[in-house]
Parts: structure tokens; sequence; C-alpha cells
């Protein structure tokens, strides 16, 4: 699966046309960027559950429409979730962010997107974040992150699921400026210890052609306390570095 780190690249796409009446919200075929097969939206609640189910609260999955490989303006589309019981319209903000509703099993199942946008003019992608701020990361914290994202994919997630949520190899903080450090007090004394650059490290929010910002990688092999904690510069993003990217 070719894709920007920690983006899962949930393609939404392919997506059919509109019918004149908004309220008639055609349904839609959901997509894998990674072969083009069909992913219904059982899958996707599928995930969204076990996510809520056995991740400890540190993960979330953050959906947005691609406004580069959308045609439709942004202010124009509308999308929802049909099921054989209900609609759920989704609510598309200035970013073109948007929450999935997590629906019963036996409804999922039934379960597509739908839009108004024409067939193929429309993206969508998905992508894995965390739930921790920086001013809150350390150490116990970047372990207990690495752990639970291997037990929820090596024992909890069904092998068809897996390549939705890749292995994560790090907690990854980037900055406008570098200036990371850990602090940790022992026998008294509070102990610094400056972070290094990650060399050739992609910003995951840098956008095509651009350079990015300066990030650092924790993968909590390193020998330092659990009680050392991030210190950060001020706007600094934490993200996930996924095996391979």
């Amino acid at each position: 699966m070719k894709s920007l780190p920690a983006c899962l690249a949930l393609l939404l796409a392919a997506l059919t046309a509109a019918h004149a009446n908004p309220e008639m919200l055609p349904t839609v075929t959901t997509e894998m960027k990674r072969d083009g097969s069909v992913l219904p939206y059982a899958r996707i609640n599928e995930l969204l559950t076990k996510l809520r189910q056995h991740g400890e609260g540190l993960f979330r999955m953050d959906f947005k429409v691609d406004t580069e490989k959308t045609k439709p303006a942004l202010a124009d589309i509308r999308m929802a979730v049909r099921s054989d019981d209900a609609d759920y319209p989704l609510r598309i903000d200035a970013e073109g962010r948007f929450d999935l509703p997590l629906l019963p099993e036996a409804e999922a199942r039934t379960a597509d997107l739908a839009t108004n946008a024409a067939k193929g003019q429309m993206a969508v992608h998905g992508t894995l974040e965390l739930t921790v701020p920086p001013e809150q990361l350390d150490m116990a914290q970047v372990r207990r992150i690495v752990r639970v994202a291997r037990t929820l994919r090596e024992e909890l997630l069904p092998w068809y699921l897996r390549w939705l949520f890749p292995r994560i190899e790090a907690v990854r903080v980037c900055s406008a400026t570098p200036g990371w450090k850990l602090e940790w007090r022992e026998n008294g004394q509070l102990l610094g210890l400056p972070l290094p650059l990650a060399a050739g490290e992609r910003d995951p929010d840098a956008g095509k052609g651009e350079k990015g910002r300066p990030c650092a990688l924790l993968t909590g092999q390193e020998s330092w306390p659990d009680a050392a904690r991030l210190v950060a510069p001020a706007g600094s993003k934490l993200s996930v570095k996924l095996q391979g990217s």
C-alpha cells in the first residue's frame, strides 16, 4: 500500500452519480486503494469497534475528503452512511474532516456510503492518529502505545483488518523548529536529555512538494525511565510511525 506515513489510505472513491433530489443519496462502492477490491462498510465499522474496545483510548481514526483528488467543491458535497434501517448524514467541516458512525454489527452489514458526487469525482482517506497530546507524553506512554498497538494488531484484529492497522514502530513528534528533550527526576535532581533529529523522517502533515517540519522518534526501546516526559516546542504534534513508512 503506497501512502503517507500513518495514512491508512482508505480510498472510498469511485462514488456513484447523484440524483437530482439531494434527499435521495445513492449508495456507493467503497474501494481500497491497495487493490481496488470492494471494502464493505462493515469492515470499517469493525475496525472502529476494535479500536474503541481494545485501543485503551490511545488511538482514533480521522477521516477527511481528499480535496486534491476531489473535483466538486467541498461545500457542495453531501455524504451519508446508509443502511437498511436508517440514513446517517455526515457533517463535513471546512477542512473536509468528518466522523463515521459506529453501528451495531448486524446493521453495519447492510450499510454503505452515499454521496451526491459523481462517480470517480471524490476521494476520502483515513488516518490513524494518537489521542495523547505532546505535553502528556512520557516514556511509559510511548511503551504503552507500542504495546497496545502490537496486541491489537497481532492478537485482536482478524487477518482481513490487519492491513488497515499496520505495525507501529515509534511515536513521532514534529515541530516547526527542533528542540525536543526528555526530563525526569532522579535522586532529587531534574535531569534533561535532548532528543536527536530523526534524519530523513518525513512530516506526515507535509503536503506534496513541501519540506515539512523536523521530527524526532521514540520507539519505547530506549533505556530512559518511564517517568521521562517529553518537553517539546509549542505547536508540536504527535503521530505514529508505521512499519515501512
